[in-house]
């Protein structure tokens, strides 16, 4: 009986050293891009605030439409603007430097962006001549935490020294990108069909305007603002939603707000205090949402900072806004932003490119259109066109009456 025992004992040691490859551990090499920041003083970036040239754009990133113009943020570089007069052929007027931008918002003559952890409003009456008219300190305070590195409210990161480093390692060391920074990204610095806004944001924004308001959220918060006078936000109220926060969608009197973890639905009639309707949970994902009074549309993706399992697009009953339920869940690559435009759903799914899908049949959607789109990102639907955010450059179509895109334009990026 003890020689069977210690057979077996034998035996599970084994087996829990294949399991665990701790027992048995070997010697690689693995290469790593560290990066080293460089620093300025915050107060010398604010006061150099201008557009220069036209630079080429390194990152597609969030865009906003307003007007005749696009504005887009290159993550932690700064804001292109081009003029889009003529969909069918953008030119790029001009750049503005604004290290650690990754959203942008504008209403009449007022662009409101991040810089790290601030949120400034710029006076773009002429958009090719911006003016710094207001910074509001600690907007976004989880941003001062970037790539491993803590940033003094005095300083920002303007650039960063790539070095590659080769080390050896043991086969059963996780990596943790973005943390020590070993291939560190800036996109990984970080994103309506509202009633009296004077432009249009995509799904993956944290700013959103509604009439006299703006609201932002950073990684726990929804946060209120009145911008009756466009210059000078005043604060409202806020509303704590604990952790993981992403994105805001505003429909109406709502706003659906993404998190990594669901969904959650605020009520802004009174927007100096907005209140918690309901909520969604899901599997842990990065999660853009858009709606209508009916329903909401969820994406949830793998690959990025949220460490999620799933891709799929989740379709919610929103009727009763204090129980969102689920109506059905669809497969797909890497979902990320998507538009609603009647029954069609307009999906940028990552390498899969956009995706048009019939969505009038919530349990049985249809595929209408796929385009060949390299790592489509966002997309803004804007009346009868469509402007799509890739890993190349910036796409606009025509949206036809059965909801399929014709071509209009690729503004390339160099």
């Amino acid at each position: 009986m003890k020689l069977l025992m210690t057979k077996g004992k034998i035996f599970l040691a084994a087996c829990c050293c294949l399991l665990f490859s701790s027992c048995f551990k070997d010697k690689v090499t693995r290469t790593y891009t560290l990066q080293k920041p460089v620093f300025a003083s915050k107060a010398s970036v604010l006061a150099n605030i201008k557009a220069e040239a036209a630079h080429p754009i390194k990152e597609s990133g969030k865009i906003y439409w307003f007007g005749k113009w696009i504005f887009m943020s290159d993550p932690a570089r700064g804001i292109h603007i081009i003029d889009n007069a003529n969909p069918a052929a953008p030119k790029a007027k001009a750049f503005i430097a604004l290290p650690g931008n990754v959203d942008i918002a504008v209403k009449g003559n007022a662009l409101y962006a991040d810089l790290f952890t601030d949120l400034l409003v710029l006076d773009i009456n002429d958009p090719l001549n911006p003016v710094l008219k207001q910074t509001i300190k600690g907007a976004f305070p989880e941003r001062n935490y970037v790539n491993g590195y803590f940033l003094d409210t005095s300083l920002v990161i303007v650039d960063w020294i790539k070095k590659d480093t080769t080390v050896d390692v043991e086969t059963d060391i996780i990596d943790m990108p973005g943390f020590g920074c070993p291939n560190c990204s800036f996109a990984q610095l970080s994103s309506g069909s509202a009633k009296a806004s004077d432009g249009k944001g995509g799904s993956m924004a944290r700013l959103a305007l509604v009439n006299e308001n703006l609201f932002l959220v950073n990684t726990g918060t929804l946060k209120s603002y009145s911008i009756s006078s466009n210059f000078d936000p005043a604060f409202q109220g806020d509303l704590n939603l604990g952790w993981g926060i992403e994105t805001v969608y505003p429909f109406k009197d709502k706003l659906f707000i993404g998190s990594n973890t669901g969904m959650f639905i605020a009520d802004i009639q009174n927007p100096a205090q907005p209140q918690l309707l309901g909520s969604f949970t899901h599997a842990r994902a990065c999660d853009p949402v858009v709606a209508d009074d009916k329903y909401a549309y969820v994406t949830l993706r793998t690959g990025n900072i949220c460490t999620g399992t799933t891709n799929q697009l989740d379709i919610l009953d929103v009727s009763n806004v204090m129980q969102p339920a689920l109506v059905k869940s669809f497969p797909m690559t890497n979902p990320h932003g998507l538009g609603l435009k009647g029954e069609f759903i307009y999906l940028c799914d990552g390498k899969a490119g956009l995706k048009v899908y019939d969505v009038s049949s919530k349990t049985s959607i249809k595929l209408k259109q796929q385009l060949d789109i390299a790592e489509a990102f966002d997309i803004i639907l804007n009346g009868n066109l469509a402007l799509v955010v890739g890993k190349d450059g910036l796409y606009q179509f025509q949206i036809k009456t059965d909801g399929r895109l014709e071509f209009l334009s690729h503004y390339k990026f160099s």
